[in-house]
């Protein structure tokens, strides 16, 4: 997760949604907005996967409430996409929000989510950072995860891939592995990393920087 500087930052219109005397926060909500956003697309009950105490936040009645009030929007029931609103709050309560995904236009389909379910589990292995959304034309990974070694200024990449079996499933497997092999040789991988190493204060790479895949499927 990526925060610049911690900051105590209240809505009041949003007061009534955190319980206090259950021990719930605002910065609980802003986490809540974060990973929502991050994620694209969360069902219900992803939050208590992502982190227990977020039940005391994500009960339905309020999260309708966060898509009346149009900080969410919910594609389809039981789905919820952060909107551009939650970006404002986000910045000033520290968070980078440059790196975040657009705005989610899809549905919140089966493979949308299975995205989502596969990112929670990763997100919990030590040194998680972040997961980016790069498009380099020719591919389009569903997300590269960072993991960040803070303490000794080191840094990993590996694009995730979540697919469910096709036909021709080698095939398209085999394409895919090359479309690495490929990117693996493009400047373009260089060129992209370099900007979110500015956006996330991260040292100017290497050129010879290298990345992993890994293809999880469904």
């Amino acid at each position: 997760m990526i925060v610049e500087s911690k900051k105590i930052v209240k809505i009041d219109e949003l007061a009534y949604l955190v319980p206090r005397n259950a021990g719930a926060t605002f910065s609980q909500l802003w986490h809540i907005f974060y990973y929502t956003r991050l994620f694209k697309y969360v069902k219900y009950n992803h939050y208590a996967q992502i982190k227990t105490s977020f039940n005391k936040i994500c009960t339905y009645d309020k999260l309708k409430d966060l898509c009346n009030l149009g900080y969410f929007k919910s594609p389809q029931e039981g789905v919820y996409c952060a909107t551009d609103k939650v970006l404002p709050i986000l910045k000033e309560a520290g968070f980078i929000i440059e790196t975040l995904p657009a705005e989610p236009i899809g549905k919140g389909d089966i493979n949308e989510l299975n995205n989502t379910k596969v990112f929670i589990s990763l997100m919990k292995q030590q040194y998680f950072y972040t997961f980016l959304y790069p498009n380099f034309g020719y591919l389009i990974p569903d997300a590269l995860m960072v993991l960040l070694d803070k303490e000794n200024r080191k840094y990993k990449l590996t694009f995730i891939e979540v697919e469910a079996e096709k036909p021709d499933w080698e095939i398209y497997i085999e394409n895919k592995k090359n479309n690495y092999l490929k990117l693996a040789k493009d400047i373009r991988f260089y060129e992209e990393w370099k900007k979110y190493c500015e956006l996330l204060k991260l040292p100017k790479p290497d050129f010879n920087i290298k990345f992993n895949y890994k293809i999880y499927k469904l």
